[in-house]
């Protein structure tokens, strides 16, 4: 199976892999209460799930379509991205309306450990990464808006005020990052 797809099932709290070619399930991995996103390293090694109800993150071994670990993160973790260089995995812990977090776990890929638990905006929960890996840029869902994290320092660089309730977000690389060989 070359090219599996992996897919957080809230609901039966597994993680379905999916061999793409042929179209259908071929394993089901119990992870934790209400995984809500997938996210693998570049080396496609790992895959790291967010466990809503849980206040954690599962780690997958690839290999053997195991749980291999499970890290505590802050409240209602929603959406996961590693760095190009997979050095750290990003979560978004958004929280509840009611009760949310506003911050963003910084996991060590090589340990599995939290190393940086940074505040952003009320509801953190979309996740993405710079290309050349030196930002992470976070959806702030109930602050209505969007962080710059700078990875180096591990911290806000700035927030940007954006639309009501933003949820997931990209990164569109500028054209040099496109090059070939960059």
């Amino acid at each position: 199976m070359n090219n599996p797809g992996y897919v957080a099932c809230v609901e039966s709290n597994s993680v379905g892999v999916v061999d793409v070619a042929q179209g259908r399930q071929v394993a089901t991995i119990p992870v934790g209460r209400a995984p809500v996103q997938v996210g693998f390293t570049p080396d496609g090694q790992k895959v790291y799930v967010s466990l809503r109800e849980e206040n954690a993150a599962a780690v997958i071994d690839v290999a053997t379509r195991r749980k291999a670990a499970a890290i505590p993160t802050g409240k209602g973790p929603i959406q996961v991205h590693a760095t190009p260089d997979g050095r750290y995995v990003y979560v978004a812990n958004q929280g509840t309306e009611q009760n949310p977090d506003s911050t963003v776990s910084a996991i060590e890929t090589r340990t599995n450990q939290v190393v940086a638990t940074i505040p952003t905006g009320a509801g953190a929960h979309g996740v993405a990464v710079s290309t050349d890996g030196r930002y992470v840029f976070i959806a702030n869902s109930f602050a209505n808006t969007m962080s710059v994290i700078e990875v180096a320092a591990q911290r806000v660089a700035r927030s940007v005020p954006v639309g009501e309730q933003p949820g997931g977000i990209s990164y569109r690389p500028a054209p040099a990052e496109r090059r070939p060989g960059r």
